[in-house]
């Protein structure tokens, strides 16, 4: 087996700055009119708090952490009075990135004394186009984000053995999937495949397959003018009933609303 899932990563930042913040991140609208929407996110906040509502989770943005927010999660930010905060916007060549949110369920570390540093070399060297500015922005991407990947329960035996399944799971989300079919990917009884792919990305097979579903679906919404009940079948869900609740359910809002909120063209940076 490849090692690739995890060797020879690499980061493409289509944004990185760092701004004051204030009031005006109340009337952001996350939607098809910010396109850096479809981006991982890395916030490291140097002063001040905000809020950010996510798919799955509502989290504190405080001064002193790093944050990676994945891509097509956020629901709505607030804040009250200023923050300065640094921020990178990216797309990584690893399916690791997918699928970090569900290894530590985590998506904050401490910031150290290096911190501030490597935010520095990526927002002074990402838009450079010499290949020393391509190598620092790679190193200190890296050490940014290995501390998200510090102390999983998930080894890297594990996740290497998994990688079958999930490249498979990337190219068939959108078909049935019997779990039959995705442990014999790893040549082991169903029943042990469910319990060793719980225990490893605390999610079970089905609901890892309906969020892959669903971020597609947001994907859809918001780049296309596909019909719900198109989208719905194109994702892999049985009928568009189903998938209305379930898209309820998860973001907080019909996939209508979620279509419809849309502005006028504002700032990418602000997000």
């Amino acid at each position: 087996m490849s090692e690739h899932f995890f060797e020879n990563n690499s980061y493409s930042v289509v944004f990185a700055e760092r701004r004051d913040i204030g009031d005006e991140w109340n009337d952001v609208q996350w939607d098809r009119n910010h396109l850096q929407i479809q981006y991982h996110r890395l916030y490291y906040l140097t002063s001040g708090n905000a809020i950010l509502h996510l798919v799955d989770r509502t989290i504190e943005l405080t001064t002193g952490n790093i944050y990676l927010i994945p891509a097509f999660s956020v629901l709505q930010s607030e804040i009250h009075g200023e923050m300065n905060k640094y921020y990178i916007h990216f797309q990584a060549s690893s399916p690791l990135f997918g699928i970090s949110r569900y290894l530590s369920g985590e998506y904050c570390v401490r910031a150290n004394e290096m911190t501030e540093g490597l935010f520095e070399i990526v927002t002074e060297n990402y838009a450079r186009s010499t290949q020393e500015a391509y190598m620092k922005v790679q190193g200190a991407m890296d050490l940014l984000l290995s501390d998200f990947f510090r102390g999983q329960s998930a080894n890297r035996h594990a996740l290497l053995k998994f990688e079958p399944v999930l490249r498979y799971i990337d190219s068939h989300y959108r078909e049935p999937i019997p779990l039959s079919r995705l442990a014999s990917l790893m040549n082991i009884s169903t029943m042990y495949f469910s319990n060793f792919f719980k225990d490893t990305f605390h999610i079970s097979p089905k609901q890892y397959i309906l969020n892959l579903r669903l971020t597609e679906a947001q994907r859809l919404l918001l780049e296309t003018d596909l019909s719900i009940k198109e989208i719905a079948y194109r994702v892999g869900f049985e009928n568009e009933s189903y998938f209305s609740e379930f898209f309820s359910a998860k973001v907080g809002i019909s996939a209508r609303k979620f279509r419809g909120r849309r502005l006028p063209m504002t700032r990418e940076s602000i997000l």
